[in-house]
């Protein structure tokens, strides 16, 4: 169990106090005893535990803390808890899948590193890789680059790559669509190097850039590179990673160049 002595407040970069709710700290606590009973008296309170925004702010103030990392796994067993209250008898039905958390609920697996709570949640819908509400594809990608857990990072990307696939009973994916397009690919690759850039999961980057080639095609929607990413959320070995793959482009590229006028 992680420390019951959570800050309580964090200052935003407008100088305004945001204060973290009850219900915020039972489900960073694994309390489901107590998040249900809040939830019993105030269903709005599943408005603030499952949003986004909010989610993000907690996670600067206790996930990144050392002291506190065992926050993300026990909100992972208080939506596994939701999961199952809200099963509809016969098995077929789930309320809160229903309701429109299912990418909530991803997300929260995602971050725990719950490889196991991931699987379940995609066999019951494979398209919540793409979000569902307010969480995105590329929510649950960065989710998943911050547990540093690989597994379920490429377990999100092949499902992301291969729409509406499933899992075999012997835990391999089945891809159940014909081929997708290139471009699609890409985009899911733009947006995984990304996430794992701003994540933080150095092993994994280096997996998918290979020999960094192509370090500086991968931008964002506003057009910036993999080194603004990690740059913007304080990676600094990742960011380390990068520049050291441009300047070994830059390198190649300059002798390749001397080679080529030499020979002419």
């Amino acid at each position: 169990m992680p420390p019951d002595n959570f800050p309580l407040r964090w200052e935003s970069t407008r100088d305004q106090w945001w204060y973290a709710s009850p219900i915020d700290w039972a489900a960073a606590n694994g309390l489901y005893d107590l998040v249900r009973e809040l939830l019993h008296l105030d269903t709005n309170l599943l408005i603030k535990l499952t949003s986004l925004r909010r989610i993000r702010r907690l996670e600067t103030v206790w996930d990144d803390e050392s002291q506190f990392d065992d926050v993300a796994k026990c909100r992972c067993q208080v939506a596994k808890k939701l999961l199952l209250a809200c099963e509809v008898k016969g098995g077929h039905h789930n309320t809160l899948i229903r309701a429109g958390y299912g990418g909530w609920l991803l997300y929260t697996a995602a971050s725990a590193g719950d490889v196991g709570f991931v699987k379940v949640l995609l066999e019951r819908d494979p398209l919540l890789v793409y979000g569902e509400g307010e969480y995105g594809v590329t929510d649950l990608l960065y989710a998943a680059a911050r547990s540093k857990n690989s597994n379920v990072f490429k377990l999100l990307l092949d499902f992301a790559m291969s729409p509406r696939c499933s899992l075999k009973s012997g835990g391999e994916l089945e891809e159940q669509l014909g081929c997708v397009s290139a471009e699609f690919k890409w985009e899911m690759k733009n947006r995984a190097v990304h996430a794992l850039a701003r994540g933080g999961n150095l092993e994994m980057l280096r997996e998918i850039l290979g020999d960094g080639s192509d370090v500086l095609t991968f931008r964002d929607a506003q057009g910036y590179t993999i080194l603004h990413s990690a740059s913007g959320r304080g990676q600094i070995e990742v960011r380390t990673e990068i520049l050291s793959l441009i300047l070994l482009k830059y390198v190649n590229s300059l002798t390749g160049h001397c080679i080529k006028n030499v020979l002419m």
